[in-house]
C-alpha cells in the first residue's frame, strides 16, 4: 500500500500533527501482516496500535462457519448456535470458528446424551462465563497497568503497538496455564465431593437429602463494614487495590483451610469449607487481614452449617440465605455462627457466647446465634 492509498482511506494525513508517527505505525503493522481492512476498522475505533496485538491472536484455523460446523458434525445449525450462545459467542451463521470447534460440538452432543441437554447447557454457560471473566480480567489488567494515562503505554503509536504486541504474547499463554490449573482444581473438587457427598446410591441420596445435588457443608460470608462511605473517601485506584487485597486474603485463607471462595459479591466474599471449624478459621483470618490492612475498613462475618443445593459451582438454599443475613449481626472484626455451626465446632478451638435471638425475614421464629472467637485469642 502506498501513501496515496493510506490517505485515500483516511489512515494518513501528511499535514496532520504526528503524521510521521502515523506513517511509522502503518509501516510497522503492514510488515506484520495487517490488512487494509483491519487497519481502517481499528482506526475508526481509535484503536490502530492495538492491531499489533490482534495479529498475535490470529489463527489460520479460524476458518469454519457455523454452517460448516453443523455440516461436519451432522447436526442442525440451530444446535451449533445454541452451543455458541451458551458459551457467550456470536451466533451468526457467517461467524468464524476454530477448526477444533468440531471437537467441542461433538463433546457437547456426547454430554447431552449422558447427562441431559439442559444440564450440559447449564455447564456450558459456566464455561462461557469463566472464559468471559478471564478475558475481561486480562483486558482490564492491560488497561490498568499499560493503557492510556498509566505512563507506561509508550511515547508514540509505534511504541504503543509494541506494548500491545508484547502484552498479547504474554496473555496468549493463559490457555496453557488455565488448562494445568483446571486439571489440578478438578482433582481437588473431586476429592471434596467424595468427602462431602460420598458415593451413596441414588435411593440413599434421595432419602437423606430429598433431592439429588444436595449436600451438607459449612459456608460463610464476610463483608466490609460501612463500605459505601469508605469507598467515597478513596480514589478509584486505591479502592480497586484495597478490594484486590481483600479478595486475596479471602482466597488464601479459604485455600489454606481446605475450602474455596464460591464468589465475590461486591465487597462481600462467599466461601465454602469442609467443616465448621475450617469455615470459622477462614472467616476469622479474613477479618484479621482487613483489620491489619491500612486501607480496608473492618470486616465481619457469619458461618453456617447444613444442607444446601450445589449447582454450577454455587450453593443455594435456606442455610445460604440465613448466613448471608446474619453477617450484619456480627461486630466489626468478629464472626457469628448459626446454632448448627456452633454445635459442630470443636470446643478445644473455639469459645462461644450466645447472643439475643435474631428475627430473620422469611422465618417464622427468631434464630439462635453465637459470637465465635478462637480459644487462644484475647476477649474483645
Amino acid at each position: 500500500m502506498n501513501a496515496e492509498g493510506w490517505e485515500l482511506v483516511g489512515l494518513h494525513d501528511p499535514s496532520a500533527t504526528g503524521a510521521d508517527e502515523r506513517w511509522a505505525l502503518l509501516e510497522y503493522l503492514t510488515a506484520r501482516g495487517a490488512t487494509l481492512e483491519q487497519m481502517v476498522q481499528a482506526h475508526r475505533l481509535g484503536m490502530l496500535p492495538a492491531v499489533a496485538g490482534d495479529l498475535v491472536l490470529e489463527r489460520e484455523s479460524s476458518t469454519l462457519s457455523v454452517d460448516e460446523v453443523a455440516d461436519r458434525c451432522a447436526v442442525a445449525v440451530e444446535r451449533v448456535q445454541r452451543l455458541l450462545l451458551a458459551l457467550g459467542l456470536p451466533v451468526a451463521t457467517d461467524s468464524k470458528l476454530p477448526k477444533d470447534f468440531e471437537t467441542l460440538m461433538a463433546s457437547f452432543e456426547q454430554g447431552a446424551i449422558l447427562m441431559g441437554e439442559d444440564a450440559i447447557l447449564a455447564f456450558t454457560r459456566v464455561l462461557g462465563a469463566a472464559a468471559t471473566t478471564i478475558a475481561e480480567a486480562a483486558v482490564a489488567l492491560f488497561y490498568a497497568e499499560l493503557g492510556p494515562g498509566t505512563g507506561r503505554e509508550g511515547p508514540d503509536e509505534v511504541a504503543r503497538a509494541r506494548v500491545s504486541e508484547r502484552a498479547t504474547l504474554a496473555f496468549a499463554t493463559v490457555p496453557e496455564v488455565l488448562s494445568a490449573a483446571l486439571v489440578a482444581q478438578f482433582d481437588r473438587a473431586v476429592r471434596r465431593a467424595v468427602l462431602t457427598r460420598g458415593w451413596a446410591s441414588p435411593t440413599e441420596m434421595q432419602d437423606e437429602a430429598g433431592a439429588v445435588g444436595r449436600e451438607t457443608t459449612a459456608l460463610g460470608f464476610v463483608d466490609l463494614v460501612g463500605s459505601t462511605a469508605w469507598a467515597e473517601g478513596l480514589s478509584l485506584r486505591d479502592h480497586s487495590v484495597a478490594l484486590s487485597r481483600f479478595e486475596s486474603a479471602a482466597w488464601s485463607s479459604a485455600v489454606l483451610a481446605g475450602g474455596r471462595v464460591v464468589k465475590m459479591i461486591g465487597d462481600e466474599v462467599f466461601f465454602a469449607a469442609p467443616s465448621a471449624d475450617a469455615a470459622c478459621r477462614i472467616g476469622t483470618k479474613v477479618c484479621r487481614a482487613a483489620m491489619e490492612d491500612p486501607l480496608l475498613p473492618p470486616a465481619r462475618g457469619a458461618v453456617g452449617y447444613g444442607m444446601v443445593t450445589a449447582r454450577e459451582g454455587d450453593y443455594f438454599g435456606p442455610v445460604v440465605n440465613l448466613v448471608s443475613r446474619l453477617v450484619r449481626v456480627a461486630s466489626p472484626g468478629a464472626i457469628v455462627a448459626t446454632q448448627e455451626a456452633a454445635e459442630a465446632l470443636s470446643a478445644d478451638n473455639w469459645t462461644l457466647r450466645e447472643l439475643d435471638p435474631q428475627s430473620i425475614m422469611g422465618l417464622g421464629s427468631p434464630v439462635r446465634v453465637f459470637a465465635v472467637r478462637g480459644a487462644d485469642s484475647q476477649p474483645r
